[in-house]
């Protein structure tokens, strides 16, 4: 059973707020990952287990439980406070553990067919070591499925909005260019010692049916790599200015939230 949530798992204690509202735009690359790692290794063979690191709230284990019913999953995250909503679902054959991505110390070497994980990485203050060990778990011709994303739809109209009072704001994204990068992507996949790599982007979109809603899901979901860009605001009093003056730049300059998607590289290989 996953540990209760403490004050300094930031992800775990906005869990509530980020599965009802994030899950929204994770799911669809989630639900494509899963495809398309399935189409090269099934997932439904008698001797598969699946390892979803970096679970959340359970995007890819709960795809996975509904569509291939008989599949062990495995899932890890660091923050007790995510697994324990994905605990409160009762999946069967769902074993949830506490673990940081670069130290996976609780399985051996060569334990999972299946390696997963959906927009964890560049969020990991070391992501090639975090690598280095899907690599070490996974067993050999296992597969690898990673998203990862690029783009990243709403900074441009955060960013005009704060730059209203601050000319040379920039969104203060925790992860380097390079974790957005499909060609490097595939690089460091490669050095964490897997082989096959293939890369594909899509692009899910979000399908907002106004600003307003762009702004909830955007902004409310509590995503702790989203709050670094608004919260500060927020803390000078600033979020009546500056709500109306986000929702009418997406209403004026971004054709009112209804074309908004979001860059996904996905990548599979085999080790």
């Amino acid at each position: 059973m996953a540990e209760s949530p403490k004050a300094d798992d930031h992800w775990g204690v906005t869990s509530s707020v980020y599965a009802s509202r994030t899950e929204y735009v994770t799911r669809p690359a989630a639900e494509a990952l899963i495809s398309w790692v399935n189409s090269l290794s099934p997932l439904s063979h008698s001797n598969a287990i699946a390892l979803d690191n970096g679970a959340g709230s359970g995007v890819i284990t709960t795809t996975l439980r509904s569509r291939f019913p008989h599949l062990p999953i495995i899932a890890t995250d660091l923050s007790p406070g995510m697994l324990e909503k994905l605990e409160q679902k009762q999946l069967p054959r769902v074993q949830c553990k506490v673990l940081d991505a670069t130290n996976l110390h609780h399985f051996d070497r060569d334990t999972f067919t299946h390696t997963l994980s959906t927009f964890m990485l560049q969020f990991a203050p070391e992501p090639q070591t975090a690598l280095q060990e899907m690599y070490r778990v996974t067993k050999p011709n296992g597969t690898l499925g990673l998203c990862m994303w690029g783009e990243i739809c709403f900074d441009p109209p955060w960013e005009e909005t704060a730059r209203y009072f601050e000319p040379d704001y920039v969104f203060p994204h925790t992860w380097t260019s390079d974790w957005a990068d499909g060609d490097k992507l595939q690089r460091y996949v490669e050095d964490a010692g897997f082989k096959d790599v293939k890369l594909q982007t899509i692009r899910p979109r979000w399908d907002f049916q106004s600003p307003e809603q762009f702004f909830e899901y955007s902004f409310e979901s509590k995503n702790p790599e989203v709050m670094r860009g608004y919260q500060p605001w927020w803390d000078k009093g600033m979020e009546s200015t500056m709500r109306p003056m986000f929702e009418k730049i997406v209403r004026e300059r971004y054709g009112g939230a209804k074309d908004f998607d979001m860059e996904v590289f996905m990548i599979v290989a085999t080790k």
